[in-house]
């Protein structure tokens, strides 16, 4: 476990002491928790834009097409 010292303005220090605080059994977890989330959404964020872009890339458009092709009637194969 690594430990650091963070500096937190008071009020949102005080707003988490008064809505947040209780759901956690230290300051450390809510802390761990909060970056775990933070985390997430920033994977969950780049892979969104990831998609976007892949959805303008003539290439990767073509090459989608031709997977779909090849695989028209793998559904209907017997196992």
């Amino acid at each position: 476990m690594v430990r650091k010292t963070v500096a937190i303005r008071d009020e949102l220090y005080k707003n988490i002491e008064s809505n947040v605080s209780q759901e956690y059994n230290s300051f450390s977890e809510l802390v761990s928790n909060a970056l775990e989330l933070l985390i997430e959404k920033q994977k969950r964020d780049r892979y969104k834009q990831a998609m976007i872009e892949a959805s303008q890339d003539k290439m990767y458009l073509n090459d989608l097409k031709e997977i779909e092709k090849d695989f028209e009637f793998a559904d209907y194969e017997a196992v």
